[in-house]
């Protein structure tokens, strides 16, 4: 699909110069986003009363995030930020944290993994796809005999994701209980502990059983993350052919964290630009932080998920699925229409089966790529004693043009200082909020120094927080053309939190007698 991304039309462009020159004379409102995007976290604890989240299955909500699934077999759970949508031009910037662990292996494997998947944001009451392999994703065919195991993919599908602990994800199975489409005839070093990508749901091809939600999903790319030696991963080809992928990993790892820490998944989708204004899909990434602080391993890099891609349907009954026979029939070669839907939605699936484990997710983060990154930041003070936090410190924003061959530098210097603001309200509230009075205290911001201060309430001991958010700078052309977006409310970052510790002890008075009285308090 074919999207202009730089182009304004005049109305727009008047629109950008009015809301411009209202923001120059107020300076306490920010233009709204001409892509429509607003960004997105949530922690996932304790998130029941979310009205956005729905989950699915045996998932459930706790206080460490959602869990998929647990650690027993059989299950099978889903989660659907439902109530939130996400315009896909600029593409889209995806963090979140999981946790596999627990449970009893089958065959030296746990299983079976957790997915994330996007979906058309038309979309009103999407369904997971199928339980065991399928992760919740891609489809499961059956004759028969076992036809209450016949389950559709995921309801308007574009692309799944899945970190797949057993391996069976990628596999082309034909057989009673399960037929479904993938790699088939390879001989796996390491079968297990894949990151593998599958593609939308296809179109119905007949009626005897590749009908509409049982075709498609195929797989795109898969590599496993244990091995750098041997059949370790496959990519897709334009002529349906899978050959080796060829990155190596810089650390090796298993998907599944036995000792319990939780970890981070970034996933980024880019515009794949065929000329200056035209896209074609995206540029898919995967990394995965394994240790709190450490550097991302990237999996899958940049892999181009076209808007039409050649594979093959290669789970086919001879005659139909509706009969008890096993006999397969022959592969036929297919194109999917993987055109990216105008908005998205996302959600995340786990399941287990005879191997199983426990699944958990939780902290969620959506923007776009290159918006602007905040850090939490932490400092204390002593009783009735106001503190200056520089906060942008160890944030960042973009600077350049998005590209993956040449990609945009991130730097503190890059942020505009006067686009600062605590936390809002709502999405759509362009509001800048320089002051916060809370019970605690007193929080201001001047934007000249980029300096937060926090001044506490007399008597106030204890931890007080609050958030905030930021943006970098939009950059036009001679002619007006926007070449650079990031000051754009798309680009705002997601909120950061400033902790201040109020002390008590170790602090220095004036008059002695102040820190016995304080003491006597306590």
């Amino acid at each position: 699909m074919k999207k202009n991304l730089k182009g304004l039309s005049w109305m727009s462009l008047i629109f950008v110069l009015f809301t411009n020159f209202a923001y120059a004379q107020t300076d306490s409102t920010e233009v709204a986003s001409i892509y429509g995007f607003y960004s997105y976290s949530s922690s996932l604890m304790n998130a029941s009363a979310a009205p956005e989240l729905s989950i699915q299955g045996s998932a459930s909500h706790t206080s460490t995030g959602i869990q998929l699934t647990p650690a027993s077999s059989g299950q099978f759970g889903g989660l659907f930020i439902n109530g939130r949508t996400f315009t896909s031009v600029n593409g889209l910037h995806v963090e979140f944290e999981y946790d596999m662990k627990n449970g009893t292996p089958l065959g030296g494997a746990y299983g079976d993994g957790l997915s994330f998947f996007l979906y058309d944001g038309a979309v009103t009451n999407p369904t997971i796809g199928a339980p065991g392999a399928g992760i919740g994703y891609s489809y499961n065919r059956a004759q028969n005999t076992y036809a209450s195991q016949r389950r559709a993919g995921l309801s308007g599908a574009y692309l799944g994701i899945a970190l797949d602990e057993f391996g069976n994800f990628k596999s082309k199975r034909f057989q009673g209980e399960s037929r479904v489409n993938g790699i088939a005839g390879v001989t796996w070093s390491q079968t297990t502990s894949h990151v593998t990508l599958r593609g939308a749901r296809g179109a119905a091809i007949n009626t005897n059983g590749l009908g509409l939600g049982y075709t498609g999903y195929p797989v795109l790319v898969t590599r496993s993350t244990l091995s750098n030696s041997g059949a370790v991963g496959r990519i897709l080809q334009t002529d349906r052919s899978y050959l080796p992928t060829s990155n190596s990993l810089p650390s090796l790892f298993d998907l599944r964290n036995n000792a319990g820490e939780f970890r981070k998944v970034y996933l980024d989708l880019i515009p794949h630009f065929t000329t200056p204004t035209t896209t074609d899909g995206f540029d898919i990434k995967v990394d995965i932080q394994t240790t709190q602080n450490g550097t991302p391993v990237n999996v899958i890099n940049y892999y181009h998920y076209k808007t039409s891609v050649p594979y093959t349907e290669n789970a086919n009954p001879q005659i139909t699925d509706f009969n008890t026979s096993d006999v397969e029939g022959p592969a036929t070669p297919q194109t999917l229409n993987a055109t990216v839907p105008a908005v998205l939605k996302l959600g995340f699936a786990a399941a287990t089966g005879g191997a199983f484990q426990q699944h958990i997710i939780r902290n969620v983060r959506l923007t776009l790529p290159y918006a602007a990154v905040t850090n939490d930041d932490v400092a204390s003070t002593c009783k009735s004693q106001p503190v200056n936090i520089p906060v942008f410190t160890n944030d960042i924003a973009y600077k350049g043009p998005i590209s993956i061959t040449n990609p945009p530098t991130g730097s503190s210097s890059n942020i505009d200082y006067s686009t600062f603001s605590f936390t809002k309200n709502n999405d759509t509230d362009l509001t800048l909020y320089r002051k916060k009075v809370t019970p605690q205290g007193t929080w201001t911001y001047n934007k000249t120094t980029g300096i937060v201060t926090f001044n506490p309430s007399s008597g106030f001991t204890g931890t007080a927080t609050m958030t905030y958010t930021v943006k970098g700078r939009t950059v036009k052309d001679s002619n007006g053309k926007i070449i650079e977006p990031y000051g754009d409310t798309a680009y705002r970052s997601t909120p950061a939190t400033i902790t201040v510790n109020l002390k008590t002890t170790g602090c220095m008075y004036s008059v002695i007698s102040n820190i016995m009285v304080t003491q006597e308090v306590k």
